[in-house]
C-alpha cells in the first residue's frame, strides 16, 4: 500500500540527510526505500529517493513521523510551513528503477 505524507518541517543533517516530518496517510507499516513524488501547493514539483523512515524512542504527541532522503532539497523549514507541501510513494514502487 502506497503512502502520503503530509509535510509539516524539514531537516537538513550534517550528514547529509534531509529528513521530513509529519502525518503519513495510507500505511502503518514503517516506509522502506522506495520513490515518492514531491508536490508543493498541489503542483509535482520533483521526484525524491526516499531512504526510509527514521524511528523514534518516543511517539509524537500527533503522530508525527518522519522519513529522509540523501538527496539535496532547496527546501526550508520557513518555506514548507508556509506552503502545503506533500510526498507521495510512486505505487507501484519498482526496485529496479
Amino acid at each position: 500500500m502506497s503512502f502520503t505524507m503530509t509535510v509539516t518541517d524539514v531537516f537538513h543533517l550534517q550528514s547529509g540527510y534531509t529528513v521530513f516530518a509529519g502525518p503519513i496517510q495510507g500505511s502503518d507499516q514503517i516506509v522502506r526505500s522506495c520513490k515518492a513524488e514531491l508536490f508543493i501547493d498541489g503542483k509535482l514539483c520533483q521526484r525524491v529517493e526516499i531512504s526510509g523512515e527514521f524511528l523514534m524512542n518516543v511517539k509524537h504527541p500527533e503522530g508525527y513521523r518522519a522519513i529522509s532522503t540523501e538527496q539535496h532539497l532547496d527546501l526550508t523549514s520557513t518555506f514548507v510551513k508556509q506552503h502545503f507541501c506533500q510526498l507521495k510513494e510512486i505505487w507501484p514502487s519498482n526496485p529496479n528503477k
